[in-house]
Parts: C-alpha cells; sequence; structure tokens
C-alpha cells in the first residue's frame, strides 16, 4: 500500500479502519473527512482495480481532483494516465465511451442514475468491479439510487468492498433505528464513530493549542429590539400552529430549534400526511415559520439597509388584494396575507428596523416619533448625495464592521514592529502572512470587501438644525449628525431607487401609489393611535399574555421613542418619500440642470448590494497600488457556504488554509466545522506558524445561541450513536445484498410476486411439474430512474430492463403501457398541454394505455385539501384538466397510487391479470420502436393547451382528427361560425354532423 504522509495520528487511524474492513464511518466535521476521502482515492486510483465513487456532488469531485493532483505529484506518475486520477462521467459520455473508462479502470465519478442503468444493462464488468465508495452517507435510504446500485452490484460481484463515510451525525439520529437502516441499505455491518470528543482526537489536536482571541460584541438597542421581536413572533407562530394542528413534536419544534435551517423541512414532514386536512390559515403560518428563521438570521447577518429592503419586500409580497380594507391600520390576517404581519411585535419590527436606517420629517408625526428641523445646508448635502430631503440618515453601521475594522488595525500594527526593528520588509513577510477572514454567507463577505475598501474614502455627515428633537433621547438620534461610511450612503441611495421603482410599478398596475396612501392616510393614522401596542419588550411568551391592542397615541411609543405604527404604514410612507425624491429629480433635469451633482456623490454607481465598482467607492489611481503587494498587508474574505460542498464537509476550506498559510484569521461568523479545521491544519504545519485566531460574535444574540445548539446537539447525536452501536443488532443476510428487499413492505412483496409467478406456471404446465418460477420483467424508461419506483421493482422481484421510450414510462406487456405522473409534473404537464400528445400517443400504439399518478411516501393521499373545491370552477384547475382529459381519451385509464410501495403491488396485478391472456414478456425492441415513426414536431410548442383541450372534448372530434380542424382554423371562434359543408369537407360528414349539431343546438327546452 502506498505510504501515507500528511495524515495526524488519528486520521491515519480512521484510514486504516476503513481499509480493513467494511464500514460506515461517521466523523464530526471538520477532522478532514476531505483528506482521509483523497487517501482512499490515491489507494484506489490504480489501473488494477475498478471503483466507483457515488453520491458526491459537482464541487466534491473538482475539490479532491485538485487534492489527488496534489498527493500524485511527488510519485513520478505519467501525466497522461488517466486511470491515475479521478475520472468523472457526465450526462454528454456515451455509452461506447463509458464502456473503455470501464475496461480501463481506476476511480470513476459518475451519477448513481448513469451508474445504474449500465449495470442493469450489463455495460460495466461485473467481475472487474472492485469496490464502491459511498460520499455523504446520511443520505441514502432505502428509496435511493445508490441502495439500488449497491444491491445490484452485490448480487453480480459479491466480493466487491464498500466504504461509506458522512460528517453528518445529526441525520442518524432522525426516525426510529436510522443508523440500523442505513447500515442494511448499505449492506454494512459495522459503523465508526470519530466524534470531537474522542480520545485519538483530543490527544492530537490539544498537542499544539490555537492561540484564540474571543471578541464578544454587545448588540446596539435596535438590535436586541429586533431579536426579541423575532423571536414574540416566532413563539407565537409555534404556538398557534401546535395548537392548531395537534400533530407537532413539542420536544423537536421549539424557539431553539428554529435557529437551524433543517427547521423548516422537519416541520414539513411532520405535517405532511395530513396536509390535506390542514385549513388554509394552518398553512400559512407553516410557511411564515420559514420566513421567520430567515430574518431570524439576517438580524445579525445583514447591515441594517439591506435588512429593510428584506421586509419591505415581504411587506409588498403579502400585501392585501386591491379593494381590501383592514379597517384597523394595521395587516390583518387572512386575505391572503401572512398572520404574522398583523401582530405588535410585527410592527415593531418593521419600525426599528426603520428607524435604523432613516428618520423621516413626514410632518404626521407617525413615523418616527416628532419632526426634524432640516437645515437648508443638510437639505442641500441630501440633494447632492441622491437623498430624499425629508429624511435625516441614521444608517447605524454593524459593530462587527466597527470591531473588525480595529482587529486588522492591531494585526497591520503587529505586523510593521518587526519592521521597524528589523528594517527589513522581506524578513517581515516571511514572518508575517495574510490574513484570512471568514463569514458565513457570500452576501456578508461583499459587505466586508465594501466596507474595508470604503474606508479610505471620506465620510458623509448630515447634520440636521438642533442636537435634539423635543421628545426623549433614543438610538437614532445617537446617529443623526455622525459620519457615515460612503458604503452606507450608496447603500440608501441604492435603497430610494429600488423603492421608487417598485412603488412605481405598484402605482401603474393599481393606480397611483401616492393618491391611494393619501386617501388611505387618515384611516390609518386613526388605526395607528387605537393599534399600536404598549410598545415595552414582552419577555413573557405570548402564549402567556393577553395582547393589548388598545391605548393611546402615546401608549404607542416604545422605550426607545419610537412610534410603533402599524408596518404597513410605514412602509407605504416610505414608498412616498422615494417616489417624491423620483418626481424631483426627474423635474430637475427636465429643467434642464445639471445633472453632475448625483454622479460626484457616489461616481453613479448602485451599490444597494455591494456590487457598485468592486467595493472600490472613492477615486484612486491605478498607478499607485499597482504591483505585488507582501503577504503580510494581503487580507483575503471568503465565506464558509463557498468553501464547503453541498454535503456539508469543508474541501476548499482546508485547501486555502494550506495555500495561504495564514498567520492570523478572523472568523466574522462562528463556525463549529471551520474552528476544527482550524485545529487539524495548527497540528498539522506545527505551533508558531498561526499566531492568532479572532473568534467574533454578538454578545446574547441569536448568532451565539445558534452556534452553541449546534454544538450541543452535535455532541448529543453522538453520544445517542454510541449507544445504539453497542446494542446494534443486524443479521447476516441482510449485510449480503441477497435479499430481494430491505423491509418488511417490500419482502411481504417480493413474496406475493413469486407466489403469483409459481401459480401461473402451475396453472399453465400442470401440477406434477416443478420448475423454477420465472422472473418477471418490466421495461422502464431511463428517465425514470429519478424515482425509487424502479429501485423499488427491482426489489420486489421483477427484472428491470432500463431503455429509452419515446411512448409510456413502464411497459408491462407489448399491449400494456403506463405513463407515471408524480403530483410537480402532473400539474406540469396539464398546464403545457404535453400530457394530451402522450395520452394520444400510448392509446394510438398500445391495447391498453393508463395514467399513473403517483404520490410520495408519507404525505397525504389527496389531489387537493379538504373544501378545496372551489364554487366557481374554473377551467385551469387541476381537476377540470383531469375531467377535459377523461372526457377526451376515454380508452386512458386511471390510477391512483398513495406511494411507490403502494405502486409495485399495482403492477403487480397488471401483470397477473396481463399474464393470464398472454404470459410472454414485453418484448424490450419493440418497446423502444413504438412512436419512432411518428413526427417529431413538438406540437405543445406551437398550440395553446386550453383551447386545443377544449376542442378535444366537443361531440364529433377525436384525438386522430382533432389536429385537422387546427389546421383549417386558427381559433375556436372560427369553427363555431364554420358551415356544414366546410366541416364536411374537414372532418367527414357522421364527425361534422355531431360537431354542427352540438355548436348551433338551441339551449332553451321546448316547452
Amino acid at each position: 500500500m502506498p505510504t501515507i504522509s500528511g495524515l495526524l495520528p488519528f486520521q491515519r487511524q480512521i484510514l486504516d479502519g476503513l481499509m480493513d474492513e467494511d464500514a460506515l464511518c461517521i466523523m464530526a466535521r471538520g477532522l478532514g473527512l476531505g483528506r482521509i476521502l483523497a487517501e482512499m482515492a490515491r489507494i484506489c486510483a490504480t489501473p488494477r482495480a475498478l471503483v466507483f465513487l457515488v453520491n458526491a456532488t459537482e464541487q466534491d469531485e473538482t475539490a479532491l481532483q485538485q487534492q489527488l493532483m496534489q498527493l500524485r505529484s511527488g510519485e513520478g506518475r505519467a501525466e497522461d494516465d488517466e486511470s491515475a486520477r479521478l475520472q468523472t462521467v457526465k450526462n454528454e459520455t456515451n455509452a461506447a465511451a463509458r464502456a473503455q473508462l470501464y475496461r480501463r479502470g481506476g476511480l470513476v465519478s459518475m451519477t448513481s442514475r448513469i451508474l445504474i442503468v449500465d449495470l442493469l444493462n450489463s455495460l460495466v464488468p461485473a467481475q472487474l468491479v472492485t469496490g464502491v465508495i459511498v460520499h455523504n452517507a446520511s443520505r441514502v435510504s432505502a428509496e435511493s439510487i445508490e441502495a439500488f446500485v449497491l444491491r445490484v452490484v452485490r448480487q453480480q460481484n459479491p466480493r466487491v468492498f464498500v466504504k461509506a463515510l458522512s460528517d453528518a451525525p445529526e441525520a442518524f439520529t432522525l426516525g426510529f433505528a436510522p443508523v440500523e437502516k442505513t447500515l442494511k441499505v448499505l449492506g454494512l455491518r459495522h459503523v465508526q464513530l470519530w466524534p470531537r470528543f474522542h480520545v485519538a482526537v483530543q490527544r492530537d489536536l490539544s498537542a499544539t493549542e490555537v492561540p484564540v482571541v474571543e471578541l464578544r460584541q454587545p448588540q446596539t438597542r435596535a438590535m436586541e429590539e429586533l431579536q426579541q421581536a423575532v423571536l414574540d413572533c416566532l413563539s407565537a407562530m409555534i404556538s398557534e400552529l401546535s395548537s392548531a394542528t395537534k400533530l407537532l413534536d413539542p420536544d423537536a419544534i421549539n424557539v431553539e430549534s428554529c435557529l437551524f435551517r433543517y427547521f423548516d423541512a422537519m416541520v414539513k414532514r411532520m405535517l405532511a400526511p395530513y396536509w390535506h386536512r390542514l385549513s388554509p390559515r394552518a398553512r400559512g403560518m407553516a410557511a411564515d415559520l420559514a420566513s421567520l428563521r430567515k430574518i431570524a438570521e439576517l438580524v445579525t447577518a445583514y447591515d441594517c439597509v439591506s435588512l429593510l429592503k428584506y421586509l419591505d419586500t415581504l411587506l409588498v409580497a403579502n400585501r392585501p388584494p386591491a379593494g381590501f380594507s383592514s379597517g384597523g391600520g394595521g395587516m390583518a390576517p387572512g386575505a391572503g396575507t401572512a398572520e404574522w404581519l398583523a401582530s405588535d411585535s410585527a410592527n415593531i419590527l418593521y419600525s426599528v428596523a426603520r428607524s435604523r436606517v432613516f428618520t423621516a420629517n413626514s410632518g404626521s408625526g407617525s413615523g418616527d416619533g416628532g419632526r426634524l428641523r432640516i437645515s437648508d445646508g443638510c437639505r442641500s448635502q441630501l440633494r447632492s448625495a441622491g437623498l430624499p430631503e425629508t429624511i435625516m440618515p441614521v444608517l447605524e453601521v454593524p459593530p462587527k464592521l466597527e470591531l473588525l475594522a480595529g482587529v486588522l488595525e492591531e494585526i497591520g500594527a503587529a505586523n510593521r514592529a518587526p519592521t521597524a526593528q528589523q528594517g527589513s520588509l522581506e524578513l517581515s513577510s516571511r514572518a508575517c502572512g495574510p490574513v484570512l477572514i471568514m463569514a458565513a454567507s457570500a452576501k456578508e463577505c461583499r459587505m466586508i470587501k465594501a466596507y474595508l475598501s470604503s474606508a479610505g474614502a471620506p465620510p458623509v455627515c448630515f447634520a440636521p438644525d438642533g442636537a435634539k428633537r423635543q421628545r426623549g433621547s433614543s438610538n437614532a438620534e445617537d446617529r443623526m449628525g455622525a459620519k457615515h461610511p460612503r458604503m452606507m450612503v450608496d447603500l440608501l441611495r441604492g435603497f430610494f431607487k429600488w423603492k421608487a421603482s417598485m412603488a412605481g410599478q405598484r402605482g401603474a398596475s393599481g393606480g397611483s401609489a401616492a393618491a391611494a396612501a393619501a386617501a388611505a392616510r387618515p384611516a390609518q393614522q386613526q388605526g395607528a393611535a387605537s393599534s399600536g401596542g404598549n410598545g415595552q419588550l414582552r419577555r413573557a411568551p405570548p402564549a402567556k399574555r393577553r395582547r393589548a391592542r388598545g391605548g393611546s397615541a402615546s401608549a404607542a411609543v416604545g422605550g426607545s421613542g419610537i412610534i410603533r405604527a402599524p408596518a404597513d404604514t410605514l412602509e407605504q410612507e416610505t414608498s412616498d418619500i422615494a417616489l417624491t425624491q423620483t418626481r424631483a429629480q426627474l423635474s430637475e433635469v427636465g429643467a434642464g440642470e445639471d445633472e453632475e451633482s448625483e454622479s460626484a456623490a457616489g461616481g453613479g454607481a448602485d451599490n444597494s448590494d455591494y456590487d457598485g465598482d468592486d467595493g472600490l467607492l472613492f477615486e484612486t489611481t491605478f498607478d499607485e497600488h499597482f504591483g505585488i503587494l507582501p503577504s503580510s498587508d494581503t487580507v483575503v474574505v471568503q465565506s464558509y457556504s463557498a468553501t464547503a460542498s453541498g454535503g456539508g464537509s469543508s474541501w476548499q476550506a482546508s485547501s486555502i488554509l494550506e495555500t495561504l498559510q495564514p498567520t492570523h484569521v478572523v472568523m466574522y461568523d462562528p463556525d463549529p466545522a471551520f474552528i476544527r479545521l482550524v485545529e487539524v491544519y495548527q497540528a498539522t504545519v506545527g505551533a508558531g506558524r498561526l499566531k492568532h485566531v479572532y473568534f467574533m460574535v454578538y454578545d446574547n444574540s441569536l448568532e451565539e445561541q445558534r452556534y452553541l445548539s449546534g454544538i450541543r446537539r452535535e455532541r448529543e447525536s453522538f453520544e445517542k450513536l454510541i449507544r445504539e452501536k453497542a446494542t446494534l443488532v443486524i443479521p447476516i443476510d441482510d449485510t449480503l445484498g441477497m435479499s430481494p428487499a430491505n423491509s418488511m413492505i417490500m419482502q411481504a412483496i417480493a413474496q406475493r410476486s413469486n407466489r403469483n409467478a409459481r401459480a401461473l406456471n402451475t396453472a399453465a404446465d400442470g401440477p406434477q411439474i416443478q420448475q423454477q418460477p420465472r422472473k418477471p420483467s418490466v421495461i422502464v424508461d431511463v428517465r425514470e430512474f429519478r424515482s425509487p419506483l424502479p429501485s423499488l421493482l427491482h426489489a420486489a422481484g421483477y427484472e428491470v430492463i432500463p431503455r429509452t421510450l419515446d411512448i409510456g414510462d413502464y411497459v408491462l406487456h407489448d399491449d400494456l403501457a403506463i405513463e407515471r405522473k408524480s403530483l410537480p409534473d402532473l400539474i406540469g404537464s396539464l398546464r403545457s398541454g404535453r400530457l394530451y400528445n402522450q395520452a394520444a400517443a400510448m392509446i394510438k400504439h398500445y391495447r391498453y394505455a393508463a395514467l399513473l399518478i403517483e404520490f410520495e411516501a408519507n404525505t397525504s393521499f389527496s389531489l387537493l385539501a379538504i373544501g378545496g373545491i372551489a364554487q366557481d370552477v374554473s377551467i385551469g384547475a387541476i381537476h377540470s384538466q383531469l375531467a377535459i382529459l377523461a372526457l377526451a381519451f376515454p380508452q386512458l385509464r386511471i390510477l391512483w397510487s398513495s406511494s411507490p410501495y403502494e405502486t409495485v403491488n399495482i403492477f403487480a396485478e397488471l401483470k397477473r391479470s396481463a399474464a393470464e391472456v398472454d404470459d410472454r414478456e414485453p418484448d424490450a425492441d419493440r418497446a423502444v420502436a413504438m412512436g419512432q415513426d411518428d413526427s417529431t414536431i413538438d406540437r405543445e410548442s406551437i398550440y395553446n393547451s386550453n383551447p386545443v383541450a377544449l376542442l378535444q372534448a366537443l361531440p364529433g372530434v377525436t384525438v386522430k382528427n382533432y389536429q385537422l380542424l387546427i389546421h383549417k382554423y386558427s381559433s375556436i371562434r372560427e369553427i363555431c361560425a364554420a358551415s356544414r359543408a366546410d366541416l364536411d369537407s374537414v372532418l367527414g360528414e357522421e364527425a361534422a354532423a355531431k360537431l354542427h349539431g352540438f355548436i348551433h343546438k338551441n339551449t332553451a327546452t321546448k316547452p
């Protein structure tokens, strides 16, 4: 075996354990799963073996290819030796090239769908297959294609090895016995657990401790109010949804769990089996939880302008329809709006979010607690900056950005200190490397880059006339008159441009926005005085207190001096301000005024998303900064989402550390996986290279709670896995891959299929003949291997024959074809008209044609919800389209299946019924040839589906003659106006008589 270098002792132990036995390896994130996989790939990438890598994303393949090339660089292998590197198979690779690649050997990464088709078509030489490496094993289930691949490979070659890896321990703790089910699907008997608290991991990583500087940044008062308002909304929505449905697990669905992204999928999974029974209000609350969870993340991740823009988008998207009146100034539940927007906490959320950006001099006093006295000089500054003259910018800078700037100044001073002592820049560059800044998302990276790039630009100051207003002090007033970074001013200018365009579009569709606002403002102001809420931070859960909806206008003022006006009132006021500013600018341009003021303010760049001039917001000459910067002056900003692959393993993050070799790392957002990557990097390169790691987190924030809860959840997951491993029992038959099924349901289906086959053979040949039951076969379209049904058919004992079919998805008999449609595919096919062409083709070429409507497992078996059929049934509704389809094609049979498991039973019954008449199996060549002689014109792209559907439903119009009418007439009106003689020439006398008589039949009954 090649020498293993560059691995820590615990990583070498993990690799040795995987190479010694077939096992499922579950590691904690950040412990180097990518490096272990790269070492396994280096061992398997040889022409003497054929190893498949399945379930790897494109990011995994790219990163693995790079690491494999680095590991191979010192071995002296020929560069043109393709078997020595990772070979990828895409959809563009033809069958001949794939067959040659299989015979060549090596490590091959490909999609499971292509691999299973080649295995069933015997394109893969099964005797040459050495093993299969399953990446991201947490995604493998009994219905997945990877389970299908492993079952077929083990049946064709029982000697292959299987290695499975995963760094998502939380996924193996959901449901009943998830580890045992995964091991059965993979055909493995051993599981290896490597948490962060493993003795070997603790010993290796604690040998060289990382110098961590923890920086706990306090939140501003406005951020604390935003956080509390979001928590109030989340707590209220969870309580309301739990009481309305009685289906949520209180131990799993709570405010703490809603901080993670898996929360949305968990709620949907619990409600999916009963979704058709839920009321529209309950469905809306389930969707609102996802929006509120997103807002909870953005409070600490976004700047104040971007957060306000996101909230504005939610308000506009959930605006009540035209003509709806809430009657109370705020948004009311129902009418298609989000219910949480009608709460007091939502008003607080929007009011505080806007107060961080600007204060309005509206004159009505409904915006921000009083009027501002703006001097002429300040108006001129606002005008030159391209901002409305009736606002005072507040522009609260994220505290972390200011802290980050201080940290970088400290690092720069520390790097310059050796230079002053040694007097040599070269010596300093060798001792000091670049600074690596890691953030949670790409948008935060753009924000950091824009802020750091604009640090050299002079700040902008807008000073109102008078230091204070007459009301009490507030956080907004503390920011008025302050110096604002140019980046924040550009963001505010871009926000008002976006707001003006949105308001203009809204006004064009539903009248003038300003006129509508003026008409609705008196009622809104009256509602603001009567429904604002008490304005205090509510610490108790919303379910345990009464909502105070009454009170005077003074009661609507919060503790920070901000009036808690309804959110839609403030949003409309912001739109009016933006529209007024846009009209003023247009009038100035029309009067021939100079337009250079706007370009002088910000270079004319709309930096609403940090995209203006790559963050360089100040004028400079290129020659002054041209050249190679020393490593000590280099700052690299990366995001965890960009460096992590789809499965959560940090491939490129480890590569960045090894390539850049930074001496300072700043974690702008906390991430447990990256912390462990830094620990592994420090233990690999040794102490002394990495000087400091700055860990930044908002104190007492949702960000900190999310970080701590994630660590605790991972630790509890490993503890549960350790206990389950101690009592794990797996039958030997389940690990050989020879059993027909991996569940009791599939075993029952397989036994039933075999019993039917034996009964048919006994009836045909007599009871005295004992012969092996014949394996039934099903011809499957290759595009159907994205669904779990082919895998379940194979597990039930059917011979699955993959072919490219033009007509139908499944051919059970030479006279029976079935078109399978999932619910989303059914809706799309009906709306596009593709299903009508498919049904017509099946009826034309097959004696028996069926449409199978298949629902997903563990979901509601209902096409519409209870009470979902409206009183006015439209032709575009799903049930109306199905009715038209049934009327147009009376020979088409419609089958309903609650899950793919039930579909296997339906196929078994259909095969048994067809075998009673003719026991021959379907001919694959005949099924492929069906429909190839038809015209290849894509009719659905030429004709409108709804008129064609209506035409096919008329008497006298059939599947074969409706195209004659389409070629002759361009609309339904022309067909109705056609004479009997014209219709006779097109359809014939009999069909024309039916159609003409139906069109011109008198609707009135005879007296």
